[in-house]
């Protein structure tokens, strides 16, 4: 016998809403914790050292921030040395799987 849980709604969608003035100066997002970058010092001006207040992200882990769709912007395909790393890799396999 397998002792099943009550049936529970989910809960509600984790994080906050941004104001209308939080949205117009939302220009980067963190891409390991989704803290969105709302300050009033543009994101470009800050120092190389900046890492994100929620989980000390550095600042390259930022990605531009688009509010319409409120993903990041671009991050579309990884760069060409991966795949063709990966395409290789995976030839390499396949040669030794048939010899």
């Amino acid at each position: 016998d397998v002792k099943r849980l009550e049936k529970r709604p989910a809960p509600p969608r984790f994080g906050t809403k941004l104001t209308e003035a939080q949205k117009e100066r939302a220009t980067h997002i963190c891409l390991d914790c989704g803290y969105i970058y709302t300050l009033q010092k543009p994101f470009e001006d800050l120092d190389d050292e900046y890492t994100c207040p929620q989980c000390r992200a550095p600042k390259k882990r930022f990605a531009r921030y688009d509010v319409k769709t409120g993903k990041a912007v671009g991050g579309g395909l990884p760069p060409i040395g991966v795949i063709v790393g990966l395409l290789a890799g995976v030839g390499g396999v396949g040669a030794l799987l048939i010899y």
